[in-house]
């Protein structure tokens, strides 16, 4: 987020969702008109208290001022020097720079509006950063992830994206009842921050034994152990019958073995899907 430290109006914000922008540029401006009047007032206060110590360090020799008025005239200045560092900040601080390069995602606010100190006014991505993506996850299925783990996002229109488990949260949403997952991924062309996918994200333990997770819902038929879903063969582009072995349900997703971590499972609607079916993959 791009916040400016001291309110105001703004007077220009010449930046636009979709914009890149080097590191410093102007970012937003508002309206200088008070932090202007603070340091010409400090300015002033400075050159009138150098001006009093310089004719006071004449007198002192002749005994016409004491050591010690000089001494108090000298803390004066240094205190109004330091109020003037402090005016010409908060003057500079009319003005927010980008703190590197980045892509501009948000528009909070527009020129004419009034902002508080530290109110958001821009939402900013650093393009030299890593990409990351969050997923909630429910505590039992995060009990086995840990950091550096391989996971793949899945993203409507761009196929799958490897990429890796950098932390988990701690914390239990209270309204969600979820963990956060944050996975590292590549930089690839086309994904941008604010996207959606789905995330394969399988336990330590399953993953070890090549179990996966898929959703409740893909599973067509069960006898004890052994059940059938639907994976769609992509050279063909047709749905494919696939037998797999059952481990147990965890909340809506069930933990299976015998399927491949690329397999591309159907889900809703799997039950109209026959074997051999033409089938597409609608990317909207």
């Amino acid at each position: 987020m791009i916040s400016l430290r001291v309110g105001g109006t703004l007077t220009a914000l010449p930046v636009h969702p979709g914009d890149r922008v080097a590191a410093g540029a102007v970012l937003a401006e508002i309206d200088p008109t008070l932090q202007v009047s603070s340091e010409q007032r400090a300015a002033a206060d400075v050159a009138q208290l150098e001006r009093a110590v310089r004719r006071n360090a004449t007198l002192l020799p002749a005994g016409a001022i004491s050591e010690a008025q000089q001494q108090d005239l000298q803390s004066a200045l240094a205190a109004a020097q330091a109020a003037l560092r402090a005016a010409r900040y908060d003057r500079a601080s009319t003005v927010a720079r980008a703190p590197f390069r980045g892509l501009i995602l948000a528009r909070m606010h527009e020129a004419g509006e009034t902002v508080a100190p530290g109110e958001p006014v821009l939402r900013m991505a650093d393009v030299n950063s890593p990409l990351i993506a969050r997923a909630a996850v429910t505590p039992a299925r995060a009990a086995g992830i840990a950091p550096g783990r391989p996971v793949l996002l899945t993203l409507a229109g761009m196929g799958e994206i490897s990429g890796k488990v950098l932390r988990k949260g701690s914390a239990v949403d209270p309204v969600t009842g979820t963990l956060d997952v944050d996975i590292g991924l590549p930089a690839s062309p086309g994904v941008a921050s604010g996207l959606t996918g789905s995330v394969s994200l399988t336990s330590s333990s399953a993953q070890a034994s090549g179990r996966l997770y898929i959703p409740a819902e893909a599973l067509l038929d069960a006898n004890g152990r052994n059940g059938h879903v639907l994976v769609v063969d992509p050279a063909r582009g047709i749905a494919r019958l696939h037998a797999i072995t059952l481990h147990g349900f965890i909340g809506d997703m069930l933990e299976v073995e015998g399927l491949p971590a690329s397999a591309r499972v159907i889900t809703a609607g799997a039950g109209f899907v026959r074997d051999g079916q033409k089938v597409r993959v609608d990317a909207r």
